[in-house]
């Protein structure tokens, strides 16, 4: 039970900080009003190319989509932030087991993630006067919850070159631009080239886009069970990389003498 409890006050904390809650005016605006506008410019983009067909499950898949901000940005701030402050030779020399610490920290991400998916669904159905089965909302959760965490272990893949270099906001930009590029949310990957669309089911959120339409436009999928086992595996794959490029990242860190900015 005290285990339990300081994982929680561990993500609650590690998040809270993160995000600067003295002054709420900064997620507003970082994780609710930027990903709401994107929501609208992929709304308006597929309703003119489709005219209208399909477009409840393009604005869910496009709302999944808004993950990426706290799968890809939060889960490089996690690192990048306690090298600003000059904390994370602290936070890596601590005793506690590195697998539960990060985790801890990617819990609230993936929260959040699904948070913003579901405003980003209301906000979109209220723009475009459609609605979804209401069948198809809890294993909807389901997808977003496997498939947010699969993102997330990515990003913390990516936080990992947080240890030794100073570009994470380029290659965040550039991880984000091929998540939303290989996702198929708002088209089908059947019209990419054959190796791309290979490569895409390596990268998390596909499985989930796939999924989201089929539930949302169809109200269910046969390949349910499958795609979400997929996903999950793949997310355990990603998080167990992580693990081991954070350990590499450190070696690289105390060698260098990059483990903090100043």
């Amino acid at each position: 039970m005290e285990s339990l409890l300081r994982f929680t006050r561990h993500a609650k904390l590690s998040y809270t900080a993160l995000f600067g809650f003295i002054n709420p005016k900064t997620y507003i605006l970082v994780m609710l009003l930027n990903p709401l506008t994107q929501i609208l410019f992929f709304g308006m983009l597929v309703n003119y190319v489709y005219e209208g067909e399909g477009l409840a499950g393009y604005i869910a898949a496009n709302a999944l989509l808004l993950c990426v901000m706290s799968a890809v940005f939060g889960m490089m701030s996690v690192v990048t932030s306690d090298r600003g402050m000059g904390t994370l030779p602290i936070v890596m020399a601590s005793p506690a087991s590195k697998s539960v610490l990060f985790f801890a920290r990617s819990v609230p991400h993936i929260f959040n993630g699904v948070f913003t998916a579901c405003l980003g669904l209301g906000f979109g159905l209220l723009l475009f006067n459609i609605s979804i089965p209401v069948s198809a909302v809890l294993p909807l959760i389901v997808v977003w919850f496997v498939s947010i965490f699969s993102a997330c272990c990515l990003g913390l893949i990516l936080a990992s070159c947080s240890f030794w270099t100073p570009s994470m906001h380029l290659l965040s930009n550039l991880l984000g631009s091929v998540l939303l590029l290989l996702s198929g949310a708002n088209y089908s990957l059947s019209v990419m080239p054959s190796w791309l669309s290979e490569l895409a089911k390596f990268f998390p959120l596909t499985r989930g886009v796939e999924l989201t339409k089929a539930l949302v436009t169809e109200g269910h999928s046969p390949q349910f069970f499958q795609l979400m086992t997929q996903e999950l595996l793949l997310g355990c794959l990603y998080f167990i990389i992580s693990l081991v490029a954070i350990r590499y990242a450190e070696y690289l860190a105390r060698v260098k003498g990059t483990m903090e900015l100043s």
